[in-house]
Parts: C-alpha cells; sequence; structure tokens
C-alpha cells in the first residue's frame, strides 16, 4: 500500500523565501518540541509522548516527516521486542540555537504570551516547563 497524503495542495511550495521552506518542512505543532526533546537525550517514542502529552498518532506523522525531511534519524533495533530510538541528523542539530532563542524569547514575553492566551482560551494548563534552558 503506498502512503499517499489525504489531499493535494491547490498552493504550490514556494521556494523563493527561506522562511517558506521552513514553515513548509517545519510546519507542525510539535516538530520544534520533538526536535528540542530528542536533543536532550528523550529518544524513545514513548517517552517523547509522555514529555509532550501529544496523541500517538499526530506524534508519529510528525517524527515521520521529521525524518523524511532529514531532521532526525530513525532506528530500529532487531531485537525479541521490536525497539524504534529516534537521533538528530546534522541539520536537526543545526536547529537547536533557533529553538532554544524561541525558548528564550518565550521566556522573557510569558507574560504578556500568557495574558493573550488566557484571552482567548481557556484551557491554560500551569505546569513547570522543563524546556528552560
Amino acid at each position: 500500500m503506498i502512503d499517499q497524503p489525504m489531499y493535494k495542495k491547490k498552493i504550490p511550495i514556494r521556494t523563493d523565501c527561506g522562511l517558506h521552506v521552513f514553515k513548509e518542512l517545519l510546519d507542525g505543532k510539535w516538530k520544534l518540541m520533538l526536535i528540542y526533546y530528542i536533543s536532550e537525550g528523550i529518544k524513545r517514542p514513548g517517552a517523547l509522548q509522555k514529555k509532550i502529552a501529544v496523541d500517538r498518532r499526530v506524534m508519529t506523522k510528525q517524527l515521520d516527516e521529521l525524518v523524511k525531511y532529514g531532521f532526525v534519524d530513525k532506528i530500529s533495533f532487531d531485537t525479541k521486542i521490536p525497539k524504534v530510538e529516534y537521533q538528530l541528523t546534522g541539520l536537526g542539530f543545526s536547529l537547536l540555537p533557533l529553538i532554544i532563542s524561541l525558548e528564550k524569547w518565550g521566556e522573557k514575553n510569558r507574560a504578556v504570551l500568557e495574558t493573550a492566551l488566557n484571552e482567548n482560551n481557556n484551557r491554560i494548563i500551569y505546569e513547570p516547563t522543563q524546556c528552560t534552558t
């Protein structure tokens, strides 16, 4: 069975600007978080799912896209119980300074951002962050 997208994009992908390419490849609610946590040593799918609290199907799809685009390698172990781990590629590691900068920006502007979220969303979860660098 061939894995085909559910729909064909009507708008062509723009590659005339790095920001468009970045958005096209890394658009997804969890991709930057997945890259960050894999860099921190969380490499098993179950551990990533617990850390991010994301639906397994959604997480797997985004991990598969990160593998497809060359940000992450998927390593399968041929053991009695199949085991899979993920590791960053050079391209994935090159994103870490950007991700860390975004995290620092988010921390610096947290009060303003939380106010905006609270005004537009009543599902905010207040938990201590573990992504502070």
